[in-house]
């Protein structure tokens, strides 16, 4: 009796459900994936190695990053140019490089314990958060010119004061406020009328608010009622206000930790954690939240979401993932889509079309932009058992892919549950020319197995796009 196992569109299959219960799992459709590290499935057509990354011109420690930047205006503020802050500096960032002559990077000077947090461009003027030692928080301003206000918020607007020390994300409603997360409260600023409240709206004690959106002429807040960390376990809600009145409208519950929301063509996801640390991506669905996909590694903050490809993509303890279909009659699919760089990523940012990367390492810094492929991608398929069918015996594996180029290199290997490997080889354009078919006889017997791809000697400018494989046996 003769079988076969094809495993096509891996460009669409992504995590199999589950995934990360267990080592060898087999639920899941044949083209989804049991593991991954940096895989890109942004194409419908085909796996790839994930994204490089290269340093911005002057975007490292020796120039002019010398502080983990952590939000970054997710747009352009002028043609070519949009702004970050972390620690004690405002950067002025472009396409290609972090300005370092002039005004730029801005010291922000006010104790010397300054830590930045967010930026936000409202009614023509540059505005960006941070704390400060002693507790509090505070807000400077900068006219896109030449004048910066480092302690704007406690000595210019009326209302006046400190902000507590607490995530500070902003937000601007299309109601021309500017709003801000401020502990247990949102701050609001009218720029009309240079009125700050520092408590335009009161959350429950022992509230902190982690994140804020704009949708439908609404306040989303994402707040956490406590701020105990580790696998404590606490209640969180999303409140819904209309930027005005005393109190919210209405609330959601959710069961859990949230890190972050993201509005995506007016649906608001939020980013959350149980009590086990599953890490979910869900969005609002009226009055609660429905789950649409499990991730691993941790929970993005405000200025760790974004998107590429009409996806959304997002920092989860240094790896970045990717979730979406790329296209309205495309299935929709998460998967692990490249590295962050050092091992603490800040702020994650696609105000120009390519995807920016801040992190740091002990010493180092860096600004760091999608470029290239990097060789750390690998990628598992689920089990495969062919006991069933009797003593089974593989008899070829077939690969087809884009027309290889100098330099593409995937190592291919079936693999069975006691991590046992059967069969390994190499698929190259050094071995193979300019094919797009790998096929090669095989005599193995099996009684399960997997596929397992490694681009660890691949090329970082050329890919092996992998479109479809295939595994024939017979059972005896």
């Amino acid at each position: 009796m003769n079988w076969s196992i094809l495993l096509n569109n891996l460009g669409t299959g992504g995590f199999a459900p589950g995934y990360y219960k267990e080592s060898y799992p087999v639920y899941g459709n044949k083209n989804q994936a049991a593991a991954m590290t940096d895989c890109d499935l942004t194409n419908p057509g085909y796996l790839q190695q994930g994204q490089g990354l290269a340093t911005l011109t002057d975007g490292a420690q020796d120039k002019a990053v010398t502080t983990l930047i952590k939000g970054i205006w997710d747009g352009a503020v002028a043609s070519d140019e949009t702004y970050g802050t972390g620690g004690a500096h405002l950067y002025k960032i472009t396409p290609t490089a972090v300005t370092n002559t002039g005004a730029f990077p801005h010291d922000i000077s006010h104790d010397g314990s300054e830590l930045g947090e967010d930026v936000a461009l409202y009614q023509g003027n540059l505005y960006y958060s941070y704390n400060q030692a002693g507790a509090i928080g505070c807000i400077g301003k900068f006219d896109l010119a030449s004048t910066f206000d480092d302690d704007w918020s406690q000595q210019v607007p009326t209302g006046k004061g400190d902000f507590a020390s607490a995530p500070h994300q902003m937000c601007v409603g299309l109601n021309d406020r500017l709003y801000i997360a401020n502990g247990r409260y949102v701050a609001d600023y009218i720029g009309s009328t240079t009125t700050l409240s520092l408590q335009a709206l009161d959350l429950p004690t022992g509230t902190i608010v982690q994140s804020i959106k704009w949708m439908n002429d609404r306040l989303w807040i994402g707040a956490n009622v406590s701020s105990l960390t580790g696998s404590n376990k606490i209640k969180s809600s999303i409140y819904i206000w209309d930027g005005v009145a005393d109190s919210w409208e209405a609330e959601i519950p959710v069961n859990g930790r949230i890190g972050a929301l993201y509005v995506k063509n007016g649906v608001v996801f939020v980013f959350y954690a149980d009590v086990s640390n599953n890490y979910k991506i869900g969005y609002v669905n009226g009055s609660n939240i429905t789950d649409i996909g499990n991730f691993t590694g941790g929970l993005p903050d405000y200025y760790q979401v974004t998107e590429y490809k009409d996806f959304i993509i997002w920092n989860a303890n240094g790896s970045i993932w990717a979730f979406g279909s790329g296209d309205k009659d495309l299935p929709l699919r998460m998967f692990q889509m490249t590295d962050g760089g050092y091992s603490t990523v800040g702020g994650v940012a696609c105000p120009f079309g390519t995807p920016m990367i801040a992190s740091n390492q002990t010493t180092s810094y860096k600004l760091a932009k999608f470029s290239g492929y990097t060789t750390s991608t690998t990628w598992k398929s689920l089990i495969f058992d062919v006991s069933s069918a009797g003593n089974s015996l593989t008899t070829r594996l077939l690969a087809n892919f884009e027309q290889l180029t100098t330099g593409a290199r995937v190592d291919i290997s079936l693999v069975n549950n006691k991590g046992t490997t059967i069969y390994s080889g190499v698929i190259s354009y050094t071995e193979l020319g300019a094919e797009t078919q790998f096929s090669i006889p095989l005599n193995k017997r099996v009684e399960n197995f997997r596929v397992e791809l490694s681009y660890a000697n691949g090329d970082t400018t050329n890919s092996v796009k992998i479109k479809s494989i295939k595994i024939d046996g017979r059972a005896d």
